[in-house]
């Protein structure tokens, strides 16, 4: 069993591929060809008695003529039907009728086919990325992701017709071969022959092609990096004039690119003007064979020149259609890569039990060192009960952002424990526990969409949603700037929220979460970025849903952290004390410096 999958995966890996997707599918493709291949070719067969009939007034004797296909008409006998030149035109015209029908059938089905595998490959990679351990994606090229969900997947669509295109044809191809074998052994040799030479003649622009394919795929990836990180990093290149070299560094792989792409043109404009002269080459070389040579009947001449022409003509659309799925395997293999990335960094956590509401998080001996050794966190203990406000401050890299990746989940410590509800989270269900927490970040997330669904995050418009959006933007101090737009709650906000002001951006970031129905509040540096005035709103804000929610406050602001429960102070990835804000003032020397610095 093993030895034949092997054999299938290296002979067929590509079929093999697309089966692993489609599934039985695959052969009824399969077979839809051989039947529409078999009517064409029984009848083309019908020309030959036609003409014969034609000829002799309407009466034949013998269909030697067609070789083993006599087998048809000596069935039609049997039944007791005379056979005539009107049976035999009726009969004609039923096997291309029933042929057009299948045909249409087998591109509906083809289509379909195609959508069904390009919806299940982006599927299946969309999943892997949202499934996607973020340790895992930090190691992994954020231009990769973005070029193979984007503009990859047009080879996906592109790479499926040119592959099934070429199993129809080569399926074709044998069926038109094995009806000349039936009719004339001497010519399906000949034909044989002449495919094997064309094979052999384009193997090197296939293979030419395939690595063409992969240096632009993997071009494309690097051409995307480079290309968000523009974007990103556009007001330091423009405010330092380092735009002008990244430029040219950009334009350098858009050279590389092109001259790839001029490459693939070049081999399947060798393809296509090729594809005549060689079909005429073998025709002529078939005919003067079967006629000084092997001595051939005129009857049997005229029908293997009509199997000669579809099986030349599939030989060559099998060359043309193979160049162009090698011209798209770069993006099936960028695909099938990326997915089995995507497989070794996935996510793991039981299905149950689901966290509910998180009643209080605990946090003992907890630390973290990243996989070269350097020690972030050490010996963090942390009792984070429900309704209180919890405030960490400190320098740079005091280890404040690195726990609250650690309180979410997207970390997991070297050591210690996480306990949420008294339960080890590492034996909860995580998905559920993010699901109570909202997290507000120094860099509000908003989406080039409008206010309802950067709130919502596009759940549906209906009167139980649209109550909790209005509750959330009320406890966000959004309801009033939003009645004043001429568009309300549908006002776009551009990339990034590049319509509105930061302030505002930072409260359609609270709403979000407060619509999510949260047990917990994040702030991470989420009035850092702002001036003062805007500061001290975002700052009426959190204090006007402290006791509403459990608060985690990460901040530089000492303003910020005034009112809550507990303040710890970290250095070195240590919590060094922890107190209320008097406490701290009056026995803790370094807060006491930090609030005089800034002049609190």
């Amino acid at each position: 069993m093993n030895v034949s999958k092997n054999i299938v995966q290296r002979y067929f890996r590509h079929f093999y591929f697309f089966y692993t997707y489609l599934g039985y599918r695959s052969f009824i493709l399969i077979f839809l060809s051989i039947l529409v291949g078999l009517l064409d070719g029984f009848g083309l067969a019908m020309f030959i008695p036609v003409f014969q009939l034609a000829a002799d007034g309407g009466s034949i004797n013998s269909f030697d003529s067609l070789g083993d296909l006599k087998i048809f008409f000596d069935w039609i006998q049997t039944l007791g039907f005379s056979v005539n030149l009107t049976l035999v035109i009726v009969i004609m015209i039923l096997l291309f009728l029933l042929k057009a029908i299948l045909k249409y059938v087998d591109g509906i089905y083809k289509i379909r086919l195609q959508n069904k595998f390009v919806k299940k490959l982006r599927n299946q990679l969309v999943d892997g990325l949202s499934s996607l351990d973020y340790k895992a994606f930090l190691g992994l090229d954020s231009g990769k992701i973005q070029n193979v969900l984007g503009a990859e997947g047009i080879k996906l669509t592109y790479g499926f017709l040119a592959y099934f295109n070429s199993v129809q044809h080569a399926v074709l191809l044998l069926v038109y071969v094995s009806l000349a074998m039936l009719s004339n052994l001497e010519f399906a040799i000949l034909v044989s022959l002449g495919g094997l030479l064309s094979n052999f003649m384009f193997q090197y622009l296939f293979k030419s092609t395939e690595i063409a394919s992969l240096g632009l795929s993997n071009l494309g990836h690097t051409y995307q990096s480079y290309l968000v990180q523009s974007v990103y990093n556009f007001k330091y290149l423009k405010a330092t004039g380092y735009f002008y070299s990244y430029k040219l560094k950009i334009k350098d792989i858009i050279d590389k690119i092109e001259f790839n792409q001029r490459k693939i043109g070049k081999y399947n404009a060798i393809m296509s003007s090729a594809r005549e002269p060689i079909i005429l080459l073998v025709v002529v070389l078939i005919i003067v064979i079967q006629v000084h040579y092997l001595e051939g009947a005129i009857a049997t001449i005229m029908l293997s020149l009509m199997f000669l022409y579809r099986a030349l003509n599939y030989i060559v659309t099998l060359q043309g259609s193979w160049q162009g799925f090698i011209a798209n395997i770069g993006g099936l293999r960028s695909s099938v890569d990326l997915i089995k990335e995507f497989n070794l960094g996935i996510e793991r956590f039981p299905d149950t039990p689901l966290i509910s509401k998180v009643n209080y998080i605990l946090l003992e001996n907890v630390s973290f060192s990243y996989p070269n050794g350097f020690q972030v966190l050490s010996n963090i203990n942390l009792d984070i009960s429900s309704l209180k406000t919890f405030a960490f401050i400190g320098e740079s890299g005091s280890g404040k952002t690195s726990l609250v990746n650690l309180i979410v989940g997207l970390i997991s410590p070297s050591s210690g424990k996480i306990y949420v509800n008294g339960l080890d989270r590492n034996y909860v269900n995580l998905a559920s526990f993010r699901e109570r927490i909202g997290y507000i970040t120094q860099e509000p997330v908003i989406f080039n969409d409008t206010i309802y669904h950067n709130i919502t995050l596009w759940a549906s418009h209906n009167s139980d949603n649209f109550d909790k959006f209005k509750k959330a933007i009320r406890l966000a101090n959004l309801d009033g700037f939003i009645e004043s737009l001429p568009e309300k709650e549908h006002t776009r906000l551009g990339d990034n929220g590049i319509l509105i002001s930061g302030g505002q951006k930072q409260r359609i970031s609270i709403a979000r979460e407060l619509f999510k129905d949260v047990d917990i509040l994040i702030f991470d540096e989420a009035t850092s970025a702002l001036d003062s005035e805007t500061e001290k709103q975002i700052q009426e804000n959190i204090d006007m849903l402290m006791g509403k929610f459990t608060m985690i406050l990460i901040a530089h602001r000492l303003s910020t952290i005034k009112k809550a429960d507990s303040i710890s102070v970290m250095a070195s990835g240590k919590v060094m004390d922890t107190g209320t804000f008097d406490e701290l003032y009056q026995r803790n020397l370094q807060f006491k410096k930090m609030i005089e610095l800034q002049e609190f």
